[in-house]
């Protein structure tokens, strides 16, 4: 397995699975039901972007089932690039947990405010585990 970063907020986990060629996750914190997750569906999306996730394949398909929402970075990043860009005045993407309701707004400004996050969250990881113990 590769390296997985992740980021945990009050509504969900955010995860880089860096592994093969990197995905992005989200786990809602509603938690899952029957041990797996329900998956998501796409409010504001084009229908290309819906076919490519309902197609998508991860080398382990079952990953699809420990995530609410499981997808490439690559063609994640290059949808919210064309489509959802609040640079050029987009509206954002939102995905939508089946099993709450709960709603994750994502433009290309806010991936990369997760992705950084991630990273940085990693760091502090890192680092807080590798700091010596003071002992007074």
């Amino acid at each position: 397995m590769g390296l997985v970063l992740e980021l945990e907020t009050p509504e969900a986990t955010y995860i880089l699975d860096m592994s093969r060629d990197g995905h992005f996750a989200i786990d809602c914190k509603c938690g899952r039901k029957d041990g797996n997750f329900s998956g998501t569906h796409l409010k504001n999306a084009s229908g290309g972007l819906e076919r490519e996730i309902a197609q998508y394949e991860p080398a382990r398909p079952e990953t699809k089932l420990e995530h609410s929402f499981y997808m490439s970075q690559a063609i994640l990043l290059d949808r919210l690039r064309e489509e959802h860009d609040d640079a050029k005045g987009q509206q954002p993407l939102v995905i939508v947990c089946n099993d709450c309701s709960r709603e994750f707004s994502l433009t290309r400004n806010r991936y990369a405010e997760l992705h950084n996050a991630c990273f940085q969250e990693y760091n502090r990881k890192i680092i807080a585990a590798h700091r010596p113990e003071t002992t007074l």
